[in-house]
């Protein structure tokens, strides 16, 4: 249950060296939104449709398991089909040694799962390998060309994966608010690694540093409550490659390439969050609010998990094709070419970070002052 408090207010102390503890110069953020950033903003990008409907994904699904075509025709038709028939039918339409086997466990091996791409020029994100290609998209804010987001290609025409900057996709958007922020929080500290005052406008040497927090977020009536105090989890493995270098240019945070980027979440929403060869872009709002977009590769396979585990329910709820998203994404992979297969296991992705202020509180700091 969420819970509705007032403020809590302490400030940051920052550990510089064993016994020693000064006072660095920081702003801290909870993360109230984690989504993919689509730019669906209306049918233009999908000009041959949407994908696939359940009624067709359980046709084929039969006729891989045998049954005649007109008995399929009865089972499938609009009158008849109920989610009882359909989750029965849809898991057991892959073949692997000339039988049926289960879908979201061999993806690659369902027949015509061919899916319909995003065929929009305009898609939010970054250039990440220097080039302007077919698939890449313009940046509608920054007008970037040459940026890489081929998952969006993979998830643009799919209505459970669609969204917009104004309005994010409405199921990933819940899976973070209620599967992963119901025992999770991500925090963020923007810090000019110095003792005196940040310039928001111009700054030359920032770190932007994520954490998992030990409380879960705090809600009021208008989403996570602001300005509410959270201690940083101490676990080691939580600071590994989970920050950004870069500088602030005119009121905007921006990144230098950094190799790895991961945070841990959940399986409902995808275990692990883990970049490749990442940027981040941050804008500061005038009421202390933060939105940034973070881009990279990120491995198809963990994108795939909470697909492939939630599998029917995914279809029959959102029309998506399961093992169609697996064989799009492994279309559409961009780099890091497998040794065993020589496939690309890795896909370019973006995604749009919204968050609140909070004061954060580092792990055993013996020293804190009032804000």
């Amino acid at each position: 249950m969420k819970k509705h408090i007032g403020t809590a207010t302490a400030v940051l102390a920052l550990t510089v060296g064993a016994g020693q503890v000064a006072q660095a110069e920081s702003k801290g953020y909870i993360v109230s939104l984690w989504v993919p950033a689509m730019n669906n903003f209306d049918e233009s990008g999908c000009p041959n449709g949407k994908n696939i409907v359940l009624n067709d994904l359980a046709a084929q699904a039969l006729k891989v398991q045998g049954m005649p075509q007109a008995q399929i025709e009865k089972v499938t038709s609009p009158e008849t089909m109920t989610q009882g028939i359909f989750s029965n039918a849809v898991p057991l339409r892959a073949v692997k040694d000339g039988k049926p086997v289960n879908a979201y466990v061999h993806p690659m091996a369902v027949p015509n799962a061919t899916i319909r791409y995003d065929e929009a020029k305009e898609g939010f994100g970054f250039n990440l390998d220097g080039k302007v290609e077919e698939l890449d998209y313009i940046d509608p804010l920054t007008k970037e060309a040459g940026v890489d987001n081929n998952a969006a290609r993979v998830f643009g025409c799919m209505d459970r994966a669609r969204g917009s900057y104004e309005a994010p996709p409405s199921n990933q958007s819940y899976r973070w608010q209620n599967h992963y922020n119901a025992g999770n929080s991500w925090l963020l500290e923007v810090t000019n690694n110095s003792d005196r005052p940040i310039n928001w406008q111009n700054e030359e040497n920032v770190t932007v540093i994520f954490y998992r927090g030990e409380q879960v977020p705090l809600w009021n009536s208008s989403g996570h409550q602001r300005n509410v105090t959270y201690t940083i989890d101490p676990h080691s493995d939580l600071k590994k490659a989970n920050s950004f270098k870069g500088k602030i240019v005119d009121g905007k945070f921006i990144s230098e390439r950094t190799d790895q980027f991961l945070m841990t979440a959940s399986s409902r929403v995808q275990p692990v969050y883990d970049f490749k060869s990442a940027l981040m872009r941050m804008t500061f709002k005038p009421n202390g609010d933060m939105e940034a977009f973070v881009g990279g590769y990120m491995p198809i396979n963990m994108i795939y998990f909470p697909f492939g585990d939630y599998g029917s329910g995914h279809e029959w709820f959102g029309s998506m094709d399961v093992p169609g998203v697996y064989q799009g994404l492994a279309k559409l992979a961009d780099t890091d070419i497998d040794a065993v297969n020589g496939k690309r296991t890795r896909i370019s992705y973006t995604y749009l970070l919204r968050a609140v202020p909070a004061y954060l509180i580092h792990p055993n700091t013996k020293v804190a002052s009032r804000r």
